[in-house]
């Protein structure tokens, strides 16, 4: 079982979804934006368990969750670089295993965010990029990233892609074969 968190700095802005594995190892998550992971956080979950709160936790719905997850801002790449560091070399959990439901957002990352997550994609796993409301919308998506209709997203490369859940479209990067 998992209990989501909004967690607020002491002038209440927010700054983490979080996600408290109320079984096992209760370890703690948050959301990652800019990558788009979980990412385990023992800063967050050292302040969680400790006596004086440097942050507001504020108990969620998972669907409340899913829908702030969209919202939440990336951080700054030069200013908070061993913050980014330290959370992508840390463990990582999917929505899928904390429980989330699957977003039903028409685009719920933008062309940026795809970009660089499949910039980051090396060809051998398959990642997702787009929950459609339909099926309908989800082939579509599919059909043109893998077609090059996608202009911005297909300059950093060529894709497979496939639909799965009927409406969440997963891709990959289709990795050339150098000749001999």
């Amino acid at each position: 079982m998992t209990q989501f968190y909004e967690v607020r700095d002491s002038d209440q802005n927010l700054v983490w979804i979080a996600a408290h594995e109320t079984a096992g190892e209760h370890r703690i998550f948050v959301y990652l934006p800019n990558t788009g992971t979980w990412q385990h956080s023992t800063a967050v979950e050292d302040d969680f368990y400790g006596r004086d709160h440097a942050a507001t936790y504020t108990p969620i719905t998972a669907e409340q969750a899913v829908r702030q997850l969209p919202t939440m801002r990336k951080l700054n790449a030069k200013s908070a670089s061993w913050l980014l560091e330290e959370l992508t070399s840390s463990a990582t959990a999917t929505s899928s295993e904390l429980g989330l439901p699957v977003a039903t957002t028409a685009r719920p990352t933008s062309e940026a965010q795809v970009i660089e997550i499949l910039a980051k994609n090396d060809g051998g796993r398959w990642v997702k990029v787009y929950s459609g409301r339909t099926s309908g919308a989800a082939r579509s998506f599919a059909s043109e990233l893998r077609n090059g209709k996608k202009a911005r997203i297909n300059r950093i490369g060529r894709f497979e892609t496939r639909v799965v859940h009927e409406t969440v479209v997963e891709a990959r990067r289709i990795v050339e074969k150098a000749s001999a």
